[in-house]
């Protein structure tokens, strides 16, 4: 029984002396490393900036690359995808710059770019990281569906509250306080439902930032303001 064991323990040593890289790699517990993205303040009238900060706080150096695909707001196309990677220290950051530009100028509330962010990670060898914004897609599509139907909805009101100004607030001639005051009343009553969908947007939008896993969490959509 003795040497049984002996022979035994000699045999699984030798395989694991053996295993390929990617064996080990797979081996390792990459949960320490820690990502966050980061939307910048200054927005110009072409993009808005995010960052994509990367720490390891690991007890050893890691190899790092993203996949960061760009989706339009409006068709759900991906516009692009950026494959950068690089080597971090331990207590080291690094951080990839991105620029989300505008959607189409002639659609309600105008949006910039939004986009998924993949990382992978190895100890020994280049890190890959797999393109998912298709299968993350597929997977948000409903929470997509609502976010555009309600938009769609509050289109329709906001032109309705437009129409309503028009016809119930004409001008007046001489006295612009009869205009302001009436636009104010029909505004007052439209502002609840206008609110509503409001909300409702954020709402959709916080699930679709923190859904799970992670790779799938839809970054950027900020409202073009200007």
């Amino acid at each position: 029984m003795r040497n049984q064991l002996g022979k035994f323990s000699a045999v699984a040593v030798l395989s694991l002396l053996f295993l390929s890289p990617a064996a080990w790699a797979a081996e390792v517990d990459f949960s320490c490393m820690k990502h966050f993205v980061r939307a910048k303040t200054i927005v110009t009238d072409r993009f808005k900036e995010y960052d994509v900060v990367l720490h390891n706080p690991c007890p050893g150096a890691v190899y790092w690359s993203m996949c960061i695909e760009r989706i339009d707001p409006w068709s759900r196309a991906i516009v692009e995808a950026h494959t950068p990677a690089g080597y971090l220290e331990p207590e080291k950051k690094s951080r990839v710059n991105m620029q989300m530009k505008k959607g189409p100028v002639d659609t309600f509330r105008n949006r910039y770019q939004e986009f998924y962010v993949n990382l992978g990670f190895a100890i020994d060898a280049a890190a890959v990281s797999p393109c998912t914004a298709k299968q993350c897609e597929a997977q948000n599509s409903e929470l997509v569906k609502k976010l555009r139907a309600n938009e769609n909805a509050w289109q329709k009101a906001e032109e309705a509250l437009t129409a309503r100004l028009q016809n119930e607030c004409p001008s007046s001639g001489w006295d612009k306080s009869t205009r302001k005051n009436c636009e104010e009343e029909v505004r007052a009553a439209s502002k609840e439902a206008l609110d509503q969908y409001s909300q409702t947007e954020l709402e959709i939008r916080k699930q679709l930032a923190t859904t799970e896993p992670k790779k799938c969490r839809l970054h950027g959509g900020a409202l073009v303001t200007d």
